[in-house]
């Protein structure tokens, strides 16, 4: 069951369905964000992968992948056996909101400029 919060009655609605349940649950709690668009979504694969793509001499997929592990990844330090291990994490633009895939697509057109020679479409050039 998913409950959307908005108001106090929305809580209380929340807690009066909690008050009635028999047997032992988990409840998950998250802050409700919005994911990027289907425009950002389609921009991104038409104006960013495909050029990208076609200069770079990838597939979509690996256009796609590439661009991630380059720009949505993150090192993590953990610990196994005393000893400090490395690992590369590489995030789901699917997952980004709206906010955080214009920062990944803005890192995206800075890069193929400045290093490739590449100028991408910018979103409001795009139809």
């Amino acid at each position: 069951m998913n409950f959307v919060i908005n108001t106090s009655q929305d809580k209380q609605n929340l807690f009066n369905y909690l008050k009635e349940l028999n047997s032992d649950y988990i409840v998950k709690v998250k802050k409700q964000r919005n994911n990027r668009s289907n425009m950002q979504n389609n921009y991104y694969w038409a104006c960013i992968v495909q050029p990208l793509g076609e200069s770079l001499g990838y597939f979509p997929d690996e256009m796609h992948d590439t661009l991630k592990v380059k720009f949505a990844s993150e090192w993590q330090s953990i610990d196994i056996n005393d000893k400090q291990i490395g690992l590369q994490t590489v995030n789901s633009t699917a997952r980004m909101n709206t906010k955080e895939f214009e920062v990944y697509a803005e890192q995206i057109r800075i890069w193929a400029l400045t290093e490739l020679g590449i100028r991408l479409m910018l979103p409001n050039e795009y139809q």
